[in-house]
């Protein structure tokens, strides 16, 4: 029986986290355990409450996989717990406040024999995996610019006393918890490194918070293409104005992942590579069939596919065959940490240096 343990019921993507299990058969037997004991009182019929995370690393509870699905202060601890116990491990993104922190995990894995990976889950989703294909298969040429945006609701419509704008505990901003996904995608979608990290980062909104809510960073690709992302806490009167664009020499793709009505699952391409089908515009749609929980379909199948990951073994290193890993986690917490040095210096950083 496989048994998997949800750790943490109050951080913000917790209960979609807890839908996503429910509904996922490979799932045979779910627990639910929260580090501050919080959240009894959601747990459904169908899960088993267990009061305390050291009784879930030992004798007839202890699971093959844990979510960790907890605040950014406490990520880094338990992933570690659970990791170095051969554990295999989902962890919310960004799984910690710190590059230290993810390399902490990373440790974990290796002293435990096992893998983990961030829950960095737009990766699976098709029209991602559409545009991968084609800038793999060389469709765009050299890539030459990218351009990201993470544009979305005000502090105040998010709450401003949330543990997510407090620094000591999420450890930083709107870079940390939401265009981290952008800065990963850009380096999954092109198979590039970041090499210079540049950035303006302020605190703008009119709430007593001590992170940042607006950024404007830009960056150097290992390629030497050039690029920007911006991200703001700014929009009053919609959830997102998210949106990815990468350009080569020989063509673009231009995602518009979130707008006014809703989440973007078109990407519009212009390809002349040598697997391309000849000049001019396509647009192409893909819809992932309906699902309930956080991500959807795609957060059912990133589960279902780190399970069977796991089960491979994780050999000793936190690297392994499934889509993304602690390295991952790692240069997108690097180029967070690049940014934010860039900004208070004025020059440009390289990122983990």
């Amino acid at each position: 029986m496989t048994t998997v343990a949800l750790v943490g019921m109050t951080a913000p993507h917790s209960k979609g986290w807890l839908a996503t299990l429910q509904h996922l058969p490979e799932c045979e037997r779910l627990l639910v355990a929260d580090p501050d004991g919080g959240g009894q009182q959601d747990v459904p019929e169908d899960a088993e409450w267990v009061a305390s995370i050291d009784d879930l690393l030992q004798g007839g509870l202890r699971p093959q996989m844990a979510l960790i699905s907890a605040r950014n202060d406490q990520s880094p601890g338990l992933g570690e717990r659970f990791l170095q116990a051969g554990i295999a491990c989902i962890i919310e993104k960004p799984c910690g406040r710190t590059s230290a922190e993810i390399e902490g995990l990373n440790a974990a894995a290796i002293a435990g024999g096992t893998i983990w990976a961030p829950a960095f889950m737009n990766r699976l989703l098709p029209v991602a995996q559409k545009a991968r294909q084609i800038i793999s298969a060389g469709g765009l040429g050299k890539i030459v610019s990218v351009e990201g945006r993470m544009v979305t609701s005000t502090v105040a419509q998010r709450n401003p006393e949330h543990w997510l704008f407090d620094k000591r505990v999420a450890g930083g901003g709107i870079l940390h918890w939401l265009a981290i996904h952008t800065i990963d995608l850009i380096r999954y979608l092109t198979g590039l490194d970041y090499t210079s990290v540049g950035a303006h980062i302020g605190t703008l909104t009119r709430s007593d918070i001590d992170v940042e809510d607006m950024a404007a960073c830009s960056f150097q690709l290992s390629s030497g293409a050039v690029g920007s992302l911006h991200a703001g806490y700014v929009l009053r009167q919609r959830y997102g104005d998210i949106g990815l664009t990468v350009r080569g020499d020989l063509g673009e793709i231009e995602w518009p992942m979130w707008g006014h009505e809703g989440q973007g699952r078109t990407i519009w391409v212009h390809e002349e590579g040598p697997a391309s089908t000849g000049p001019g515009r396509q647009v192409i749609e893909m819809t992932p069939p309906d699902a309930p929980g956080y991500g959807g379909a795609a957060g059912q199948e990133f589960v279902r596919r780190f399970l069977a990951a796991a089960r491979m073994g994780g050999g000793g290193h936190p690297r392994s065959d499934f889509i993304t890993d602690g390295t991952d986690a790692l240069r997108a917490m690097q180029f967070v940490e690049a940014a934010y040095e860039a900004s208070a210096s004025g020059k440009h950083v390289v990122p983990g240096a």
